[in-house]
């Protein structure tokens, strides 16, 4: 097995620190990501829902124009 020098230790931490840090921020920019997916999600229900009450309303706006014509 190759000694690893004094040189190559340091760089081998600075690389693993590095790559810890990029760790942690990918974390943090999941978090961001599903925090946004989260209220994505809330918006889209809201606009199924508005469009369901929209057209449960049209539905009934069609039934009293017939009964206003008979």
């Amino acid at each position: 097995m190759k000694k690893v020098t004094e040189i190559q230790q340091v760089r081998l931490r600075r690389r693993v620190s590095d790559a810890m840090q990029d760790v942690d921020l990918l974390k943090a920019q999941l978090l961001e990501i599903r925090q946004c997916c989260a209220e994505l999600e809330q918006t889209m229900r809201a606009i199924r829902e508005n469009g369901e009450q929209a057209q449960v309303n049209a539905r009934a706006e069609s039934r009293r124009r017939q009964l206003k014509r008979v």
